[in-house]
């Protein structure tokens, strides 16, 4: 389809979804070809932030413990706990480009700067062009749906000619 084809589906697709939502029904099909998100957790981080807190809780019996001491122990504790429920990695899969969350911003990959995707069993590795480091997704370090995201994968290197190796066969 062209584009101008695409977008007008997209636009009508979206105002008839609204309209079935505010009538309670359910919403026909979206576009197949629409970014899809897989979420994690930061497992590491969150227990780094909250191990300190119960360290610096651990060190209040041996100080006088004055408010800035206590304020210091929450906030590492919110932090931790912001971490693991709020700030979540992800991998959002489009249809030409792959993102996921830096430090600071949202980092795109266009399909072009990937050389390869490498799925084993509990983990999925994307191989960048260049000097680039890798970027690794598991199921125990950080809760990732591997197996869906997987499946997701191939499906984009297919549509982008990008070389899928499959390790769990």
């Amino acid at each position: 389809m062209s584009r101008k084809w695409e977008r007008m589906v997209s636009k009508n697709t979206k105002t008839v979804n609204k309209n079935r939502s505010k009538q309670g029904m359910a919403p026909i099909s979206s576009d197949p070809d629409r970014s899809e998100v897989f979420k994690g957790r930061s497992i590491m981080l969150a227990l780094f932030f909250v191990l300190i807190s119960i360290l610096l809780l651990a060190t209040l019996t041996k100080t006088e413990g004055d408010k800035m001491y206590w304020y210091t122990t929450l906030s590492y504790l919110a932090v931790g706990l912001f971490v693991y429920f709020i700030r979540r990695p992800y991998l959002k899969v489009s249809k030409t480009s792959l993102s996921k969350r830096g430090f600071a911003r949202e980092l795109v990959l266009n399909a072009d700067k990937i050389k390869e995707i490498v799925y084993s069993p509990g983990q999925v590795v994307i191989d960048l062009n260049g000097k680039s480091p890798l970027w690794v997704y598991n199921k125990s370090l950080n809760r990732f749906d591997v197996a869906a995201m997987a499946a997701r994968l191939k499906k984009f290197a297919e549509q982008n000619h990008i070389t899928f190796v499959d390790k769990t066969v």
